[in-house]
């Protein structure tokens, strides 16, 4: 009798150990396809941003070059170009440089120019300059000041000097007197993606100007440039105020009114001309390149057009 009511306790016992398995089984497999669902879920929703901002990152071309505005809207017209370029200064300068012909078309500068050259656009951009001009008598003059663009589309440029009216006179006026002279130039950029990913760019560089030997009509560019820092970043953050208020500009293209088919022909005209002159008559040849470049093809092609 004693030994038949252990049996039955055993009996029971391995029954509810057996269904107590499969309940915990069961619980263990629930909760192990729900947190791999989970998982595999959250996995899909990073992979799907991070390839949203792959897709979307934009990383501008910045270029440091040195000539007048009349250089460059001589390229405009010359390659067709039809994107916007905007021209930005600060508000304590304006635009007399700009606006005013005889700057245009005689003022050399050293310009910083971003370029968008991907396919996707980008906006608000903020552009964030500081210049230093030092000289042998370490006199300097610093000049801060930020910009903010709404957009700037794809293949769209932005232009800006890297210093201001006032330092660019104190530059030439060194140079003209003999006497080396320091810029410092630092731009941040910091733009968004159309993932909403903020970038933030950084430029940094220093030019020595040399005084060297001045032509009849103009100062040869005599520089060492040193590039400090060239490089870009992704904010974890996004910290840029997308309700600025937009920086006032200059759009090349408005500048832009004349035939441009007319005027390509009559540049490589002026070309052809100049190449043939200077294989017949080479000393004359080089004094007519020299006043061909004295006066700025674009003025004259404004008057004869």
């Amino acid at each position: 009798m004693e030994s038949q009511i252990i049996n039955n306790v055993t009996d029971w016992w391995m029954f509810g150990a057996t269904i107590g398995a499969g309940i915990l089984t069961a619980l263990v497999t629930i909760i192990t396809v729900f947190y791999t669902n989970k998982w595999t879920a959250e996995r899909y929703e990073k992979d799907k941003i991070y390839q949203n901002q792959k897709n979307n990152l934009v990383i501008i071309k910045p270029i440091l070059r040195f000539c007048s505005f009349s250089n460059i809207i001589d390229e405009v017209i010359t390659y067709n170009m039809r994107e916007r370029i905007l021209v930005l200064s600060s508000e304590k300068d304006g635009f007399d440089f700009y606006d005013d012909d005889d700057n245009l078309y005689s003022f050399n500068h050293r310009f910083f120019c971003i370029k968008n050259e991907a396919r996707h656009q980008i906006h608000s951009v903020k552009i964030d300059i500081n210049s230093r001009i030092t000289t042998e008598s370490n006199a300097t003059i610093d000049v801060n000041y930020s910009n903010f663009i709404k957009l700037l589309r794809s293949n769209e440029e932005i232009i800006l000097r890297a210093h201001s009216t006032e330092q660019r006179n104190k530059l030439w006026e060194e140079l003209e007197n003999n006497r080396q002279v320091e810029l410092w130039f630092s731009c941040n950029i910091n733009y968004l993606t159309n993932a909403d990913e903020q970038v933030c760019y950084q430029y940094e560089a220093k030019i020595q100007n040399i005084p060297g030997q001045r032509t009849e009509y103009g100062v040869s560019n005599n520089a060492k440039i040193s590039i400090i820092k060239d490089e870009y970043k992704i904010l974890e953050k996004v910290t840029l105020n997308t309700n600025e208020k937009p920086s006032v500009f200059r759009n090349i293209q408005d500048n832009i009114l004349i035939d441009r088919v007319r005027y390509t022909h009559k540049k490589i005209g002026e070309a052809q001309a100049q190449g043939l002159m200077s294989q017949i008559m080479p000393p004359f040849g080089n004094k007519n390149n020299q006043n061909v470049a004295s006066t700025s093809d674009i003025e004259k092609a404004f008057k004869d057009i």
